[in-house]
């Protein structure tokens, strides 16, 4: 089976899934769009393919099979209702939308229809968080008491808008690093224990003047409490001196008899460090695999929009925390985002 790809937007990771769309042995691009000019060029200069600003030109292409979603997070619902009435399979940028209107309107349009979404959260493809996973999942470890998961990125004492995408107003993405970093983290929470009774978050501008002035935190510490847990998430951008530095990305677990630890690449089990499988794909690939083999399978994925959905109350929740200093419960009662106008939960339009 063969598929034309079409590739919508020139944010975050389209250069890292573009790419691999391109080489997949059943996979060729044909279009791409983004509508803003500047980011354009390079999806043309990379793919060699002409760059429409048009999206629903790609959404619209009889050739397109899959389209690759990479764009600002407000965008997202527009796009996926389009690409499911024109009968496209999806391979989108998490996370799933800004606000939980949002996430419920892509939740709904795809679930009642035969297309596959897959929701990139390549994390889970990394050794030790999968063998974490399939460890917690099995049930063979007891009475789990504590999680504590640090997702940080360590970028050097600099002008930060000059080499990340990140950040931007509060409108256009929802928020700051809960949004972007802490959405990885929330979804691998969401993945193992699913919907928390309750949020508590506490976020900060600590760092970073370019988070500051568009009244977005660069530092979050999130508290899911379940009926026998409260799993813990620090996430955020670090500054330091010097160089860039190494990311922060390690998961603790206490249960019954064992501490286990799982970082990018090794895990541990009471200090001992546990043999793990090399992974026959690289994160990236395991996100696009997922999708073709979805297609071709005709199963439902294991990253889809439940799983973005559920992310988007947790998030949601967190905000709306940050905002009064109280736990906030789930289901939520208002499920507005607060640093939004009602009038904006949804937006039609380009904001830039």
């Amino acid at each position: 089976m063969s598929f034309g790809v079409g590739l919508i937007g020139n944010r975050a990771h389209q250069m890292s899934y573009g790419p691999v769309l391109e080489g997949h042995e059943d996979c060729t691009i044909v279009a791409a769009a983004e509508h803003n000019a500047e980011k354009a060029k390079p999806l043309q200069e990379r793919f060699g393919v002409a760059v429409s600003d048009d999206y629903d030109s790609v959404l619209e292409n009889s050739e397109v099979d899959i389209v690759s979603i990479a764009t600002d997070f407000y965008l997202k619902l527009p796009l996926i209702r389009k690409a499911v009435a024109c009968g496209k399979h999806i391979l989108v940028d998490k996370p799933i939308s800004r606000t939980v209107v949002e996430a419920r309107g892509i939740h709904d349009v795809v679930q009642g229809s035969d297309i596959k979404l897959v929701l990139s959260y390549p994390i889970r493809y990394l050794a030790g968080v999968a063998w974490l996973i399939r460890s917690l999942k099995s049930g063979e470890y007891a009475n789990l008491t504590s999680y504590t998961h640090h997702f940080v990125r360590q970028f050097k004492d600099s002008d930060l808008m000059q080499y990340v995408s990140y950040p931007t107003p509060l409108r256009v993405n929802g928020g700051g690093e809960l949004m972007n970093l802490g959405s990885h983290a929330v979804d691998l929470a969401h993945h193992l224990f699913g919907l928390p009774k309750r949020v508590f978050a506490h976020m900060e501008n600590a760092y970073w003047q370019e988070y500051e002035q568009f009244g977005t935190e660069d530092m979050t510490t999130l508290v899911l409490e379940y009926d026998n847990l409260a799993a813990t998430i620090v996430t955020g951008r670090n500054k330091i001196r010097g160089k860039e530095g190494p990311s922060v990305n390690a998961v603790d677990v206490t249960v019954q008899g064992y501490w286990m630890r799982a970082d990018l690449d090794s895990a541990y089990l009471n200090g001992e460090k546990v043999e793990l499988e090399t992974p026959a794909l690289d994160v990236s690939e395991s996100c696009v695999w997922e999708l073709i083999d979805c297609i071709q399978e005709d199963r439902p994925s294991v990253m889809g929009v439940t799983d973005g959905l559920g992310v988007a109350q947790i998030t949601t929740a967190a905000y709306q925390s940050a905002e009064s200093g109280r736990f906030m419960e789930l289901p939520l009662v208002d499920e507005n985002h607060p640093g939004i106008t009602p009038e904006e939960q949804v937006i039609e339009g380009y904001l830039d």
